[in-house]
């Protein structure tokens, strides 16, 4: 039985995701020595700080009866796959931050997550009225220009 995700429910998972990236800056910000990083990253914790408010005002907007329109198998499983959290099940933890900084991975694995939030931005806009897509719009040029950041610093640092 295919299972129906509201759009209050879609958006729920999109806070979750947020606060999910967020803790991984911050373990990042904490954990690193270099400056630069530090700085990267606490100003990555804080925009995702805000995204976490934006979005939790998006979801408590939403009713939480309503349904979006049943979509045919394949798409039902896609939105299954976006909303399962498994790619983010470890991010947040000091073991793992603490490997991705000396493998010089957590450029790569931030830029991973602002792309995984980008296309989840975008496959929840067609459960949105205008208004709302505005703001996630604009949650999506938000992420578009932390890659930007990410891949200059990256390319500062010569990683």
């Amino acid at each position: 039985m295919a299972v129906i995700f509201s759009a209050r429910e879609i958006a729920e998972s999109a806070v979750e995701k947020e606060k999910r990236r967020k803790a991984f800056y911050a373990k990042v910000c904490e954990l690193s020595t270099d400056k630069k990083m530090k700085d990267l990253f606490q100003f990555l914790t804080d925009e995702e700080d805000k995204h976490v408010a934006a979005f939790t005002k998006l979801r408590d907007s939403l009713p939480a009866e309503t349904r979006a329109d049943e979509y045919d198998e394949d798409m039902d499983a896609y939105m299954d796959s976006m909303i399962d959290d498994r790619l983010y099940s470890k991010i947040d933890s000091a073991e793992f931050v603490k490997e991705a900084i000396d493998t010089k991975n957590v450029f790569q694995l931030a830029i991973g997550f602002e792309k995984d939030a980008i296309l989840y931005f975008r496959e929840f806009m067609p459960f949105l009225n205008d208004a709302d897509k505005k703001i996630v719009d604009g949650l999506i040029e938000e992420e578009k220009g932390h890659i930007r950041k990410l891949a200059e610093v990256q390319k500062q640092m010569g990683e």
